[in-house]
């Protein structure tokens, strides 16, 4: 009987610790495509400005030596 609730609580421990473990990798990869999409934005954004600041203005971006 005692080994019964052993193993019973260890199968319990065991899927709970599973399915934590998933929730987590879940939320983790909703944040990182949250960030990847908000970084995309931001590159269209600058890469938007510098075309304009070319066009309009003839600007160059500086080259590091």
């Amino acid at each position: 009987m005692t080994t019964t609730v052993i193993a019973l609580t260890l199968i319990v421990g065991a899927l709970t610790f599973a399915a934590g473990a998933f929730l987590a990798s879940e939320i983790a990869t909703r944040i990182l495509r949250r960030r990847e999409k908000e970084i995309s934005e931001e590159r269209k954004k600058i890469n938007a400005a510098w075309r304009y600041l070319r066009e309009v203005y003839d600007v160059k971006k500086q080259t590091r030596r």
